[in-house]
């Protein structure tokens, strides 16, 4: 989004902190959806696999990412039951692209014709709703008062 938006002279406050998850080999069922507790959350996949993250925010993996997944990894199973068989797979760490203050950018760019913004990190989950909310203001000129707290004029 900021390389996109830079292209009509807007610069996006966004950061991009890293977050570490953990994969599970393939397992039996033990999970119905998402799990999230005061040190992580988890979901099982379809063909099995348990995947663990510390933060939907980010969480730094340190220095040593490989033993940051081990300790994710041993407290999810921690707090499984019947996982005594559970193994860790692999880990991955992805960058987030968030906005400065954690909150979605949601709106038109003041001053600039025609460039609505819709950016944030749950952008997945909240797809339908801001698809939703930004056609009705892009077409019909009827900002949602639920998104009023999201606009880019906030950080100017």
């Amino acid at each position: 989004s900021p390389a996109i938006a830079a292209t009509a002279g807007l610069k996006l406050p966004i950061e991009t902190p890293p977050g570490l998850i953990v994969h599970s080999r393939p397992y039996e069922k033990l999970l119905n959806g998402l799990v999230i507790g005061d040190r992580l959350h988890m979901r099982q996949t379809a063909e099995g696999r348990i995947i663990a993250g510390s933060d939907f925010g980010g969480a730094d993996p340190g220095m040593n990412a490989a033993a940051t997944g081990r300790e994710l990894f041993a407290a999810m199973k921690s707090m499984l039951r019947d996982a005594d068989r559970l193994e860790l797979d692999f880990h991955s760490v992805g960058y987030r692209p968030t906005p400065i203050d954690g909150f979605p950018i949601i709106g038109r760019a003041e001053g600039l014709s025609g460039l609505y913004v819709a950016v944030m990190h749950s952008g997945i989950t909240l797809a339908p709703a801001v698809g939703l909310f930004a056609a009705r203001e892009i077409l019909d000129d009827a900002r949602d008062p639920l998104l009023e707290p999201y606009g880019l004029t906030r950080f100017a």
